[in-house]
């Protein structure tokens, strides 16, 4: 496995934590800074999944 590749693998494990803990504190339906946070770290996700998929897609093994 090249470097590329794994770090392509290492992003993607990164945003599902985010997505779990971003929805999790949705979920609470708090307002408040962390709710204000978890809004911004799905926008995150959503704009950093599909470079990830590129990346693993361009370097696979």
């Amino acid at each position: 496995m090249n470097l590329p590749f794994g770090m392509g693998i290492f992003g993607l494990v990164v945003c599902a934590i985010f997505t779990f803990t971003a929805i999790r504190e949705l979920r609470r339906n708090r307002p408040g800074h962390a709710r204000n946070a978890a809004m911004i770290h799905i926008a995150m996700v959503a704009m950093f999944v599909p470079f990830c998929l590129y990346v693993l897609i361009t370097h696979a093994p």
